[in-house]
């Protein structure tokens, strides 16, 4: 082997130990980052994701930013303005609390960014960072998306008559339920996030829609095929601290049942055997000047083996009714 042809190969032997060694090198800090991610921080949050595409490892990443997010929602949920504005109803707030930690597991990510990538035997691993503030001014536009609706809504509450409230105050709460999700989710994005120009104003919200339904004195009367519902609706808004009264009312619930008496024919004895009152039922409302302030009408089927009076008297399909909708929005239909 002559000179130069030595020189060649020590020249291949030097960039190959060499380049296994740089390999090496490379190896080991992907693995830093892989078992140390950088801890987050208040300006981003960080997470290692796998998967066997990028997209996926992408999405597993996101997931751990998720549940990290969701851990410091629900440890700070009971001084959230959702809680203080809900006062000491602990069913209530237990709900809520599972409802916004349940929807801070899906988050909405913009501007995800990934500092780092390899692959592993075919898996995908990625470093991902999400700003914080980004993802904070994308969930205050959708807050303040809630908070128009909710002063478009509030100026027609405070114009209205005593019963019109009872039925605008079911929309209100329903945004009120919408922003529950975000002041929780809000601070655990940003811990320093003031969220004073709604915590006054909602709870205020609340204090009047409560004193407004604490001035409606309620009257119920129904004809003979109603009598069994006009009890299960006084049941339903006296456990809503309603109050009843024959004489100094200034809301006159009203219902009424028209019912056609129906024999089906089938092979099935048991169904057979059934007799079904077909029902339309007409709840009426009118305030203490006699203006008619809601009009509804429900059409329910209930069979029974008793008889044609006994299936009229059932309030099985009016309970589920209620269950679905709620008293409030059960009798004014809104």
């Amino acid at each position: 082997m002559n000179l130069k042809s030595l020189f060649i190969v020590l020249a291949l032997a030097f960039f190959t130990t060499h380049g296994a060694y740089a390999s090496g090198e490379k190896n080991l800090a992907a693995m830093s980052w892989i078992n140390n991610p950088p801890a987050d921080d208040a300006q981003y949050f960080y997470a290692v994701g796998y998967g066997e595409t990028q997209r996926d490892a992408k999405s597993d990443a996101l997931s751990t930013i998720s549940a990290k997010i969701s851990v410091n929602v629900s440890s700070n949920f009971s001084s959230s303005v959702t809680a203080t504005r809900q006062g000491g109803d602990e069913k209530v707030l237990a709900q809520t609390k599972s409802d916004v930690v349940s929807k801070s597991k899906d988050i909405q990510y913009t501007d995800v960014k990934v500092l780092e990538s390899t692959q592993d035997k075919g898996q995908w691993i990625l470093l991902v960072k999400v700003d914080r503030a980004i993802l904070t001014a994308t969930y205050e536009r959708k807050l303040d998306q809630v908070d128009t609706k909710l002063k478009t809504e509030w100026k027609f509450f405070e114009k209205a008559g005593v019963f019109e409230k009872l039925k605008l105050s079911v929309n209100i709460n329903e945004l009120l339920k919408q922003t529950d999700s975000f002041f929780p989710l809000l601070h655990a994005l940003n811990p320093s996030y003031n969220d004073s120009k709604y915590t006054t104003r909602y709870t205020e919200y609340t204090r009047v829609m409560r004193q407004a339904r604490n001035e409606l004195v309620f009257k119920i009367i129904s004809d003979k095929n109603s009598e069994p519902l006009a009890s299960l609706i006084k049941s339903k808004l006296s456990a809503k601290n309603a109050t009843f009264n024959s004489s100094k009312y200034n809301v006159l619930i009203e219902i009424t049942t028209k019912a056609k008496k129906r024999k089906y024919k089938s092979t099935n004895a048991k169904f057979a055997n059934l007799t079904f009152a077909l029902r339309k039922t007409t709840i009426k409302a009118t305030d203490k000047n006699g203006n008619v302030v809601s009009n509804v009408v429900y059409k329910t089927k209930e069979g029974s083996s008793e008889g044609f009076e006994d299936a009229l008297a059932r309030t099985a399909k009016y309970e589920k009714k209620i269950k679905e909708l709620g008293i409030i929005k059960f009798i004014t239909g809104n």
